[in-house]
């Protein structure tokens, strides 16, 4: 399977257990040369799967917009987002930023400039949760980037070595959401899909979640 088809493939077992219908509402945005919302808010999930299955379809020899694209996503959650309900993002990306100009790429202060603006502009709220995932090893991913961003943002920034592993780094995700909203733990050997789809629909507590994925050539390789 393609690195691509990894990361969808994951973001929709992410959103078919814990999304609700008509309730929870969801966003999937891309990167390459430039942002793009493939599908806005949305509260029917079925939209969402289907832009999924675009992006799948769409992978080009695209560059990285890493930087710029986050803080793109930032911006449409606060233009379209419900401020009454937590916020979830989640960026996936398998490269070194090389196509940002407004946190240019060759600027060694950019990845501490945007994990800055993300805590001023998305984690200062105790109810927002972020999280990047880079997924690669050796110089396929800059570490020290992903770090700095994660510690100048306050959140948790991971790194992982293959697309395989995404799936359960997302049911991790879910259930640490879904837990902290509730304000209760969950053993780690309960982990499953659907604890998470148990817990979504006993809480009740209604969601705005995006998903911002790298769509940039390389995503198309093996993963």
């Amino acid at each position: 399977m393609k690195k691509i088809e990894y990361a969808v493939g994951a973001a929709g077992l992410f959103i078919y257990h814990l999304h609700q219908e008509n309730f929870d509402r969801g966003m999937v945005a891309t990167f390459g040369n430039s942002f793009r919302i493939d599908q806005g808010f949305t509260a029917t999930e079925s939209y969402l799967h289907s832009a999924l299955g675009r992006i799948g379809r769409s992978v080009t020899d695209e560059r990285t917009r890493l930087y710029d694209s986050i803080e793109d996503t930032i911006a449409e959650f606060w233009r379209a987002g419900d401020r009454s309900r937590p916020w979830l993002l989640t960026i996936i990306t398998d490269g070194q930023d090389n196509e940002s100009r407004t946190y240019s790429h060759q600027d060694w202060r950019s990845p501490e400039r945007i994990g800055r603006t993300i805590a001023q502009r998305f984690n200062h709220e105790p109810s927002n949760f972020p999280f990047l995932i880079g997924v690669g090893e050796g110089n396929q991913i800059d570490r020290r980037a992903l770090g700095a961003i994660g510690d100048h943002g306050g959140f948790p920034a991971i790194t992982i070595a293959a697309f395989p592993l995404l799936e359960m780094v997302f049911l991790r995700i879910a259930i640490n959401v879904s837990t902290e909203l509730i304000g209760r733990r969950i053993d780690v050997g309960n982990l499953s899909w659907e604890q998470v789809a148990q817990i979504r629909r006993t809480s009740r507590i209604p969601i705005d979640y995006a998903f911002l994925i790298d769509r940039s050539g390389s995503m198309s390789e093996p993963g």
